[in-house]
């Protein structure tokens, strides 16, 4: 977008206030809010300076970075009466990308996608999440595991949910469908596809509203991964598409699965790279209690046309996409989305292929299981850790500093956990 374009809708809007959005490494966002009169005076070309250090992405002796606003994501904020939202790229003090910075990270993949000739990537985001009354009320006619596409009064979410989407509609996305989740109170709202940036970009905005709306209806939204330990969790599934040319890449017509052998590939190669990418997709203590049979969330790496038990499933469509299933709504959207380009590109450079599955894999015998080939995701935050530590294509493309200072933050938390002393130790073992 034009600084000029810019300048007006903030003269006509009436916009008196800019907000900076980034996320640190993580993907917990930042915001900093500047005066229309400074972001457009200086801001807007020259960004700001602020400490690294304070939000993880640099070192203390070495933690001046600037931010500067992408020009293209000014987005004039719908549940605020004068204020717009930019999200800002960080760079080093000589105004190089800070390799540490996940949005840079996702920019420099996309960049080696179009270089092997495929010059758009569609990504759709799917983000669910709980709803929570602030007083301790709760819906106690929908069952755990009971609430998909629960209708009204019994779906006593659906006013903040509309309200929710009207305001996404407003920030110009298309939105397919809003609906009651499969948990008591969970929800989600499906937008139409986004490239890549942007729908990383959507990830983060959508987490943030999400919240801000929720708060005018005196409720508490969740994006924990299982908050509820009968119940369902909290994914982040990912459609995604390459393009050449406008055309799709990976749709064949003469295929049973109607996949190209690039689709196959790229397929590949997130199967073998699955287990690394668990670091990324599921990065918290929490998420590793999602992945359990009978919830909907993957435990076996595998993929199937229909197959929702799946690691990858391959949807009815006539354009088709692959859908990843195991991130959950606490992955950084810039690194995910980053690593599944790496790892489907690497399928396609080495010609890894796997064959699909279409069993119910929570069904399946230990001994099936072997027949079958099939890998497990890992069982816990520190067996992800160890995977990315390895595995030398993420290391290498996501870049070393980044993937040390992010391996080292969940060593971190591992460690805090594991010398945590909690309930369930005095309730198994107290009384040995």
């Amino acid at each position: 977008m034009e600084k000029r374009k810019i300048e007006k809708m903030i003269e006509e809007n009436g916009i008196n206030w800019i907000q900076i959005h980034f996320t640190d490494l993580l993907g917990k966002l930042r915001i900093l809010h500047f005066s229309s009169d400074k972001f457009l005076e200086d801001v807007m070309e020259n960004g700001f300076n602020f400490d690294g250090s304070s939000v993880g992405l640099a070192s203390i002796e070495a933690s001046d970075l600037i931010a500067i606003p992408d020009k293209d994501t000014f987005l004039i904020l719908p549940h605020e009466d004068d204020e717009a939202r930019m999200v800002a790229n960080i760079y080093t003090p000589s105004l190089k990308p800070l390799p540490a910075d996940p949005r840079n990270i996702l920019i420099k993949a996309i960049r080696k996608i179009k270089r092997a000739g495929y010059n758009e990537i569609k990504i759709s985001p799917e983000m669910e999440f709980y709803v929570l009354d602030k007083y301790g009320e709760e819906n106690v006619e929908i069952e755990e595991k009971e609430g998909y596409f629960a209708p009204p009064p019994l779906d006593n979410a659906k006013d903040y949910r509309k309200d929710l989407s009207n305001a996404l509609i407003e920030s110009g996305y298309s939105i397919k469908y809003h609906h009651h989740e499969t948990g008591k109170q969970q929800h989600e709202i499906e937008i139409k596809t986004l490239e890549a940036l942007r729908a990383a970009d959507f990830c983060v905005y959508f987490k943030y509203l999400a919240r801000e709306i929720a708060t005018f209806h005196e409720l508490f939204v969740t994006f924990m991964p299982k908050p509820f330990s009968n119940d369902a969790g909290n994914g982040m599934h990912a459609h995604i598409a390459l393009y050449a040319k406008k055309k799709n890449v990976f749709y064949d017509k003469d295929d049973e699965h109607n996949l190209s052998q690039i689709a196959r590939y790229f397929i590949g190669g997130i199967i073998e790279h699955a287990r690394a990418i668990a670091a990324i997709a599921n990065p918290t203590i929490n998420s590793y209690k999602r992945l359990i049979p009978n919830f909907e969330a993957p435990c076996y790496i595998t993929w199937g046309r229909f197959n929702r038990s799946a690691l990858i499933r391959v949807p009815a469509k006539k354009e088709p996409d692959i859908e990843i299933r195991n991130a959950d709504t606490c992955a950084n959207p810039y690194l995910l989305y980053a690593s599944l380009l790496y790892a489907g590109l690497d399928g396609i450079k080495k010609k890894i292929e796997y064959d699909p599955v279409e069993k119910n894999l929570y069904a399946l015998t230990k001994r099936e299981i072997r027949e079958y080939g099939i890998n497990r995701m890992p069982s816990n935050l520190m067996e992800a850790i160890e995977e990315l530590e390895n595995d030398e294509l993420l290391r290498k493309s996501i870049g070393k500093e980044a993937i040390d200072m992010y391996i080292e933050m969940k060593k971190k938390e591992w460690r805090s956990y594991m010398t945590e002393v909690t309930n369930l130790d005095y309730k198994f073992y107290l009384s040995y």
